[in-house]
Order: C-alpha cells, then structure tokens, then sequence
C-alpha cells in the first residue's frame, strides 16, 4: 500500500493517471481488435500481440529492474502461468472476439474479478467476506442474461464467441489467483516481461500455419490500424503503465479503475464500429457491474491489515 504523505507535500497523481490510461489501453483491444480481425487470421493478430509484447516489457524491464532474477522453481511457475495469463487467455479472447459483437466481449471480460474471486475461495484458503461472494450469483445472473441460455444455440456465432471469451476470462482468473505469491517477491514488470517471453514460441507455432500465409501487402489501411492499436496500445502502453502504477498505489486503488474499460470500449464500438447495445444486454450491463461493484468495493480494513492483490484485466 502506498506510503502517507508527508504534511503539506502535494499528492502525486502521475499513478492514478498511469492506471486510467490503462483502462482506456484495455478498453480499445475489443474496437482495434475487430478492426484487425475483418482482414487478418485470429492466431496472427495473438502472434504479434505475443512477440511485440515479449520485446517491449524484456526491454523495459532490464531498464526498470536490472538486477531481478527468478530460481528454478519461480521459472517452472512462469511458464505454468504463461500458459492460463498469455497463451490461452489471448488465443481464447482473439478467437471469441471474431465470433462475437466488442460490446459482449467488453461485458464478459468485466466479469474478471467475480470469476477471479470464485476461483480464489477455491483454490486458496483464504477468507472470503459475505458481501463479496454475494456478488458472485449478481453478475453471473448478467452472464446468464446475456447468453440467453433459454435459447441455447451451440451453432450460433455470437454464443460461440461468448463462450470463448469467458473461458478466457476463467483463464485469466486462474492466472491472477497462481500469480499473487511470485509478484510478492518480484517486480510486476519483470514477472509480465517472462510471462510474455515463455508465451511468445508456444502462440508463433500454433499460429504458423496462419502465419505463412499472411500477405502484409492484402491489408487495408484499416486493418493494420487495427493490429498497430492492439500492439501499441492494448499491448506494450497498457501493460507497461499497469506494471509501474500497481508499484505505486494500493491493491484496491488500481482495482477501482477496471470500472472505466467497459465504459470506454462501449463507447468506443458504438463510435467507430456502429454497435448499439440491445436492451437485453443493457440490462446484462447493470446485473454484471452491481456483482462487480459488491465484490471489489474495498470494505473498511482494520489497520495494519495488508490488501489484496489488485484483480486486472485479462486482455
């Protein structure tokens, strides 16, 4: 948690800056990402996400923390972690996305720290407070909602999609619960930087296939603004600035500004991609963000009390 300031010294507000301009990073993925997708292959698009990503955050974290190390032991968690935070957390939400409209993926994605709670209370022994779990069957409630499971098509594109990106977001919610003890003891930017680095080859051999019969010269200039924003912004700023404002702010504090994403994206895909949200999924949006607001709405702490790790988003 952040230090108090000292009397009459200004607040320092470059962290909660750094952490909103996360979330307006993470919230351009879904609208950049359907700009892409009309033109190029999803396992592509991963496997410049995944590369450009591994080179940046190597970089920045030899610059940032140059005397960091991991064991044995710690290298044999990064790749287990690789594997649920990177690998099949952006093939499973590149694929979805294809399938599906930016607003669902957005909603879903927002479901991260629900299902990141759940996953919490059973894999960890950690307590859980009543208000917390209550959020749980809220947004799930919104999830069901928004699936229409009354309707259950298993061939339909857009279930399809929907599903894909909250099996993404369950993998992501895995990743973050593994997560917490090695990101005690080591930077967030060099534990990002490995993630991406065990990440990269994996995601390139299974795109290889894709990726021998991309032509660059076939794209328009709508495509690869699409690939240059994921890459740039949704990729190498987003996780950069996350990394350095999580080292600077509390747990709870970072936590609180993931409520900015769907606004963002929402807004964005009705701008640049003519998406208006349909009754049925605003009414999935109110469900889903109440169960998000009951179960990471920091509570009063007894003093002294350590904070939770901040749950992030899985894009």
């Amino acid at each position: 948690m952040a230090e108090p300031l000292p009397s009459g010294r200004p607040r320092d507000f470059r962290p909660y800056l750094a952490l909103l301009a996360v979330q307006l990073c993470f919230g351009s993925f879904p609208v950049f990402g359907k700009l892409a997708l009309a033109e190029t292959a999803p396992l592509v698009l991963a496997a410049f996400r995944a590369l450009a990503g591994a080179a940046a955050l190597t970089l920045l974290a030899r610059v940032l923390d140059p005397g960091g190390t991991f064991d044995a032991k710690d290298r044999r968690k990064l790749m287990v972690l690789s594997f649920f935070g990177i690998v099949a957390n952006q093939i499973l939400f590149i694929f979805g996305l294809s399938k599906t409209t930016a607003t669902n993926a957005t909603l879903l994605t927002a479901m991260t720290p629900i299902l990141t709670l759940a996953v919490g209370s059973v894999l960890s022994e950690q307590h859980t407070p009543r208000r917390r779990l209550l959020g749980i069957p809220v947004a799930l409630a919104g999830l069901l909602w928004l699936l229409d499971v009354s309707r259950l098509d298993f061939g339909d594109r857009t279930f399809a999609g929907n599903a894909l990106i909250f099996t993404n977001c369950l993998c992501y919610s895995v990743f973050l619960v593994l997560s917490r003890d090695i990101l005690r003891r080591h930077s967030a930017i060099r534990v990002t930087a490995a993630v991406f680095r065990f990440a990269a080859l994996p995601i390139v051999l299974v795109a290889l296939p894709d990726l021998l019969h991309f032509r660059p010269a076939a794209l328009t200039s709508r495509a690869w603004t699409g690939i240059a924003g994921t890459i740039v912004f949704a990729t190498i700023v987003a996780y950069a600035l996350n990394a350095w404002g999580l080292a600077r702010t509390s747990p709870s504090t970072a936590s609180m500004f993931m409520y900015v994403q769907p606004l963002v994206a929402m807004t964005l895909a009705r701008i640049v991609l003519g998406e208006s949200p349909s009754p049925r999924t605003a009414a999935a949006a109110v469900l889903i963000f109440a169960g998000i607001a009951l179960a990471t709405w920091p509570a009063r702490r007894p003093r002294n009390t350590p904070a939770r790790p901040a749950l992030t988003s899985p894009d």
